[in-house]
């Protein structure tokens, strides 16, 4: 015990400030004053160094040369001088520990009987040293008391009667281990922190700033006895074995600043600190190592050595890396994704810790309300990190969740508002990310600055590439950096928890939390470099795609889609890039790169870009002609799918042909699409040019090309000429086959699945369909495994099987939601549910999925669905007895089905359901006519099962006109030429809805039939 210990003075701190000298009591006015003496009071007779004191009273900011000084005077008049002794690092409370309530409160816990229990009880109070919320390390403190009270509760409830034997039971069970500090969404990790600290002795929490890995640890430390924590966040490197020692009680003096930098007075430290903890069992938890790591696991290391029974729990931003150490990294909060179940959204542990720290300052905040889009989005941005929601959520006094949501560019600006009781480094979001960035060598932030500009994930060859070896660092500095050091600075980045580093696609994936994304985003703008690093990004990315596309139609084909899928992020980011800076070569290589995995994976991918690119190299002009070429192409493939008039696409298609044959060059896929598509518009040639494209690809020995040329035809063949059209598809699939083009084969399989079907062998269809979609499943091409599904939904059906058909739509509309075909996708699905309904008879069904149907249409663009969604409802109307209504659905289908060439199966199921009309508006003679003039545009029969209606609809024509004038009136038809054919329909269609040739999406009218 200090000899300048007072034996008369009395302090009590627990329910509020209370001292007394002889008896008397004295009055400790001024809140710093009182927090200073609490300060004191925690460790009696031990000293408190002066600047640990100044950053607890100031709450980090450093207050004048003597401010401190000068209220250790003031306290020192109100107690007395001989109270408060100074000592060359600091200052003590010269009080005899028993004096002391805090003191005597633990005594009085370790006893573990329910008189003591109660007097502890009693000496805490309901809030113990519920004035200091302020002062960090008494908010702590006051915690630990409470954890403490909750452990005592049961123990004092006990009465005498009780018996001693259950007293004895009940002492044992509250010394259990008991986490009494609630932490959302960690109740799993701190099972497993107290798991693992029963079977090693050096556990460190490794994790990003704001992750929460010290309310963890001190949360474990205060739900058992014998746990110090020693707060190394204030404290240098040469201070950390003084800290400890002074944490554990082992010394009555700290040395001074001068003394404490001396090597040799630091091993003195260690030694000292191993002495005191010899003998003892207790948790030690160091906390925030990350910035004294070498001292701390060199003393970490000595007391394990010589230390058996000390168990030691770190928390840091990188691992101490001592021998035995078990890392257990703290995660971020899990977050709800963007595709969340509305009612659930609450189930995730980052939303329930926004919404519960939002309702402290706004209490009608909710899950289930207005602002659930926003928190959820919050949740996202921030990346599920306690501090950050925290931080977040102080603002909801001010702000809206979506304001905040909003904000969230500019975060470092918004979240400045952290608890009080905080740390300073702790108290904005971008303190946190200071501290961190401030233990960086430069190097490390060089490469953290340059991972900012990928997007999502990146592998090391990405950020080798974007690294780019040698070059000026930040700040002006030059890097001499070898470029094979990037993997050993990712290594060291993510071990300081900055980059986080996860197995994906077969290899190491590297990402930022958003939040260190924007604050070395900063910096590399602050460099002058960002141009410079995000020009390498795009142009490599660039590179990639160029590389990527040579393996897209062959054996490699799985892997490289899966490569290009996990970089589509960067590739979008890339592309941004170059549209923003003008950088047209680029974006032409990029978009050609990328034109045939578009292609693959959802036709409507890369539209938008593909359009830009022509548009910026148009005004700014580009030396790589043949990409332009390429982009041309792609452009002109793209707009029939995207609502542009027939007329603009084909110039689109004539411009992109002109450009092949002036440069002399050509390019498989994106050449024979545009040169087909072109042949469209010219119906009398397309066979010849089909021709040509393929005598092209043999002769260049290209054998894919070839297939592609043969899968087409196919598809064209198949309703005139059955056998044509399968001896075209085994020949395509074969070719795909031999190439390794799972695509190629599931395309082909389309094709011959579909001839089956049109001859009524619908069991081979479904057998064909199976293997096409297992091909497409094998290369995640969803929106062809959705198709597929479609189609053998209707072999199902043809065949009678109602539950397989209705277990195959449902696996379509699974795909469905996660296709990138958006409202297309949608529209077919429920137009194809709206069909089977209607089979069924089941009309109210069958309308309700057409509204869905329109709903969708109407919002996307102009796509193949349109006339197939017109014929489904005039079949409806018709099925509900409203013929006028389906002549007005059929004259649109009409139109939709000969907008960009002539749909021969579109237009002759229009014409058969118009036959259907004239019969129900009492015309049978034009029916049959019809009925005829439909073999004219469809000379191949279908088989009964896909002809029902048809059938039926003959049958009844028959009988209401006799057998020799239906023969007759169908012979009139039948010799009807194409265009005769359509025109007939479309004039009767016209007169029956009482609209003389509607027109759609801005045409003048039908465009001429060939």
């Amino acid at each position: 015990m200090d000899d300048a210990r007072t034996s008369d003075l009395r302090v009590s701190v627990l329910r509020g400030v209370e001292v007394w000298r002889d008896g008397v009591p004295i009055e400790v006015a001024g809140r710093r004053l009182r927090s200073l003496l609490a300060l004191l009071t925690l460790s009696p007779g031990t000293p408190r160094r002066a600047e640990y004191l100044a950053d607890q009273l100031w709450n980090g900011e450093p207050p004048s040369a003597n401010a401190l000084q000068a209220l250790i005077s003031r306290l020192r008049r109100v107690v007395g001088a001989e109270a408060v002794a100074s000592r060359p690092t600091g200052y003590l409370l010269a009080v005899d520990p028993a004096r002391v309530d805090v003191v005597r409160f633990d005594r009085l816990a370790r006893e573990r009987t329910p008189e003591a229990a109660r007097e502890a009880l009693a000496l805490a109070g309901p809030e113990p040293l519920a004035e200091f919320a302020d002062v960090p390390d008494l908010a702590d403190e006051a915690r630990r008391v409470e954890a403490e009270c909750l452990k005592l509760a049961d123990l004092a409830e006990l009465t005498e009667s009780a018996g001693p034997a259950v007293a004895v039971e009940t002492a044992r069970l509250v010394q259990q281990p008991r986490l009494a500090v609630r932490l959302i969404g960690r109740d799993r990790l701190l099972a497993e922190i107290t798991a693992r600290l029963a079977t090693t002795r050096l556990l460190t929490l490794v994790g990003a700033g704001g992750a929460g890995k010290t309310s963890l640890a001190k949360a474990v430390a205060y739900a058992r006895d014998g746990a110090v924590v020693a707060e190394l966040a204030p404290v240098g490197a040469e201070s950390v074995a003084a800290e400890v020692l002074t944490a554990v009680g082992g010394r009555d003096v700290v040395v001074s600043d001068h003394s404490r930098r001396a090597a040799d007075l630091n091993r003195d430290n260690r030694t000292r600190v191993a002495a005191v903890l010899r003998d003892r069992k207790l948790l030690l938890v160091l906390d925030n190592c990350e910035h004294v790591v070498d001292a701390a696991a060199d003393l970490a290391a000595l007391i394990l050595d010589h230390c058996p029974e000390v168990t030691i729990l770190t928390t840091s931003r990188e691992p101490l890396a001592v021998p035995g150490e078990v890392r257990l990294p703290v995660d971020p909060l899990p977050v709800p994704p963007p595709d969340a179940e509305h009612d659930r959204l609450g189930e995730y542990a980052a939303m329930e810790l926004l919404l519960e720290r939002g309702r402290a300052v706004r209490p009608d905040l909710s899950a289930d309300g207005a602002d659930d889009a926003a928190l959820a989005e919050i949740c996202r941005r921030l990346d599920g990190s306690p501090l950050a929601l925290e931080l977040a959520a102080a603002r909801f006094s001010v702000l809206t969740a979506r304001q905040v949501a909003d904000r969230l560019d500019d975060r470092f600006r918004l979240l400045t508002r952290g608890a009080r009781t905080a740390l300073p480094r702790q108290q904005t979001l971008r303190a946190v990310v200071d501290w961190s960035w401030d233990l960086l060598d430069l190097r490390e932030r060089e490469i953290l600055a340059v991972c900012s500009v990928f997007a999502g994930h990146a592998t090391l060859e990405d950020v080798e590439q974007v690294v780019g070896g040698r070059g000026a660092g930040l700040g002006g500095v030059v890097s001499d950096g070898p470029f094979l050091d990037v993997l050993d600075v990712l290594d060291r980045l993510v071990v300081k928890s900055l980059v986080v580093a996860a197995p994906r696609g077969g290899e190491m994936r590297y990402r930022l939390l958003e939040t260190i994304r924007e604050y070395a985003r900063e910096r590399l703008v602050e460099s002058g470099r960002e141009r410079s690093v995000r020009d390498r990004h795009a142009r490599w990315y660039a590179r990639l795609a160029e590389r990527a596309d040579r393996y897209l139609r062959g054996p490699e084909q799985v892997r490289w889609l899966k490569r290009l899928d996990e970089a589509e992020d960067n590739f979008r980011a890339a592309l941004a890039w170059v549209q923003h800076c003008e950088d047209a070569d680029t974006m032409l290589r990029l978009c050609a790169g990328l034109a045939w995995y578009w292609m693959l994976r959802g036709r409507n991918d890369g539209r938008e870009e593909t359009r830009a690119a022509v548009e910026l190299a148009d005004r700014v002009g580009t030396r790589r002609r043949m990409v332009f070429a390429l982009v041309l192409a792609l452009d002109a493939v793209g707009t029939f799918e995207g609502g542009t008039l027939p007329y603009e696409g084909k110039a689109r298609l004539q411009r992109a042909r002109e450009e092949f044959r002036r440069i002399g060059g050509r390019h498989t896929t994106l050449a024979i699409l545009s040169d087909v598509m072109f042949a469209f518009f010219e119906p009398e040639r397309f066979g010849d040019a089909l021709d040509e494209e393929d005598r092209r690809c043999v002769e260049a020995g290209d054998a894919w090309g070839s297939g592609l040329i043969g899968m087409l035809r196919a598809r064209v063949l198949a309703d005139e000429d059955a056998d044509a059209g399968e001896r075209h598809a085994r020949a395509a699939f074969e070719r795909f086959r031999a190439c390794g083009d799972r695509w190629g084969m599931a395309e082909s399989g389309q094709a011959l699945g579909y001839v089956e079907s049109l001859r009524g062998e619908h069991r081979a269809a479904l057998a064909v369909y199976a293997e096409a979609g297992e091909n497409a499943r094998e290369i995640g091409a969803i929106g062809d495994m959705m198709i597929i599904a479609v189609m053998s939904v209707w072999e199902h059906e043809y065949l009678g099987e109602h539950e397989a058909a209705d277990r195959k739509l449902a696996e379509a509309e699974s795909l469905q939601r996660d296709s990138r075909h958006g409202d297309e996708s949608s529209a077919f699905v429920a137009l194809t549910r709206a069909g089977l309904y209607r089979v069924r008879g089941e009309l109210e069904a069958a309308a309700w999925h057409l509204a869905e149907a329109r709903r969708f249409q109407q919002r996307g663009r102009d796509n193949p669905f349109r006339a197939y969604f017109h014929i489904e409802t005039a079949l409806l109307k018709a099925a509900m007895g409203d013929f006028r209504a389906a002549a007005d659905y059929y004259l649109q289908a009409l139109i939709a089905a000969t907008k960009f060439f002539f749909d021969g199966p579109e237009v002759a199921r229009c014409v058969e359901g118009l036959a259907a009309v004239a019969l129900g508006l009492g015309e049978p003679a034009v029916a049959a006519r019809l009925l005829g003039a439909a073999g004219t545009v469809r000379p191949a029969p279908l088989p009964d099962t896909r002809s029902r209606d048809t059938r039926r609809t003959a049958s009844a024509v028959r009988a209401a006109v006799g057998e020799d004038d239906y023969e007759r009136a169908v012979s009139e038809g039948k010799a009807l030429s194409r265009e005769e054919a359509f025109e007939l329909a479309r004039g009767h269609a016209a007169r029956y809805s009482g609209v003389g040739g509607r027109a759609e999406n801005g045409d003048s009218g039908c465009p001429a039939v060939h």
